[in-house]
């Protein structure tokens, strides 16, 4: 008993020690807040620039496979321009201007110029690059912002306007495309090149 007076005795006397809170301050509260906003703010701010990043850059390569194709198209039949082993009246380069050009070969050696894919022209209509033949007209290449052709003599000589078409060895192409990737940002590829007319 008087054990348990002792205790009941201990407990009725015990002083209030500091009293413990149990939240957060309103200032702790908007600290954590702001952190938290600050981290999410740089995390979007990452994910927002890699994403433009990569579209850009899928841009970049769509653009440059599609003006390969057409610029392979072209230089195969730059390439055998003239052809003609029958050495019949009529083929070679016909017409040339800096934004057109028209070829005829020889290409299954019957001597004429007239069957598929014997006559040719590439000509640039607005901001597309197309390319007429037998079948009638198709686009090569969209979104052509600059092009043209340059034509040179045997020498290396640019050929001045209005072109001397025999006088013509080799022919320059230059094509600019401008296509819009993200948010008003404009992807540019420009592609160079001189084809040496193997028949002319």
């Amino acid at each position: 008993m008087r054990f348990k007076r002792q205790i009941s005795h201990r407990i009725e006397n015990k002083t209030p020690g500091p009293k413990v809170d149990a939240g957060f301050t309103m200032v702790e509260l908007l600290l954590v807040i702001g952190v938290i906003s600050i981290v999410l703010g740089a995390i979007v701010g990452s994910f927002d620039s890699m994403s433009r990043f990569f579209t850009r850059e899928n841009v970049k390569a769509d653009t440059q496979k599609k003006t390969r194709f057409g610029l392979d198209f072209m230089i195969q039949d730059i390439q055998l321009a003239g052809l003609n082993p029958h050495e019949m009246a009529g083929g070679g380069i016909l017409a040339a201007t800096p934004t057109s050009l028209q070829l005829a070969s020889d290409l299954n050696f019957d001597r004429d110029f007239d069957d598929p894919f014997e006559n040719v022209t590439y000509s640039l209509n607005g901001t597309r690059l197309e390319h007429t033949n037998h079948l009638g007209m198709e686009t090569l290449v969209q979104d052509v912002s600059d092009f043209s052709f340059t034509y040179f003599d045997a020498n290396g000589n640019v050929l001045p306007q209005p072109i001397n078409l025999p006088e013509i060895r080799s022919i320059g192409v230059s094509i600019t495309l401008t296509s819009q990737a993200t948010r008003g940002e404009d992807v540019l590829r420009n592609y160079s090149t001189r084809i040496r007319c193997r028949n002319l």
